[in-house]
């Protein structure tokens, strides 16, 4: 699987902190232009995927963020951002291709990934972050 892991000083586990006071959601919620800098600070690690509606690969990948949602409740937090309609954001990101998949912990770009990923794929790369 090849995916881009930024580098930092820390290691790429995802430092537990006290993560009881946080209201996780069990669905992939969806994100736009004035919630993605509070959705991806809020949470020790969150999966935002860029997707727009004319794309069968993005539209594949729903129903796997769905279920990985279930899977990691109370761990990862899902989230999907119509780049159609929110064109900002995937700018900034310098996002070239969609589905793509970009990981935060509190708000620091840890990884990303484009194209289209069993749940297999995703759940080896969010378990590498959570172990």
């Amino acid at each position: 699987m090849r995916f881009k892991i930024f580098k930092s000083k820390q290691k790429d586990r995802i430092h537990e902190k006290n993560t009881s006071n946080i209201e996780w959601p069990d669905h992939v919620v969806t994100i736009n232009g004035e919630n993605f800098d509070e959705f991806i600070k809020k949470y020790p690690l969150s999966v935002v995927d860029f997707w727009a509606p004319w794309c069968t690969p993005c539209r594949a990948m729903t129903p796997r963020l769905r279920r990985l949602s279930k899977i990691y409740k109370g761990r990862v937090a899902f989230g999907k951002l119509n780049t159609q309609e929110n064109q900002d954001v995937p700018k900034q990101y310098k996002v070239m291709g969609i589905p793509h998949l970009m990981f935060f912990s509190y708000g620091k770009k840890i990884a990303e990934i484009t194209g289209v990923r069993s749940i297999g794929e995703l759940k080896t790369l969010v378990d590498r972050f959570l172990n």
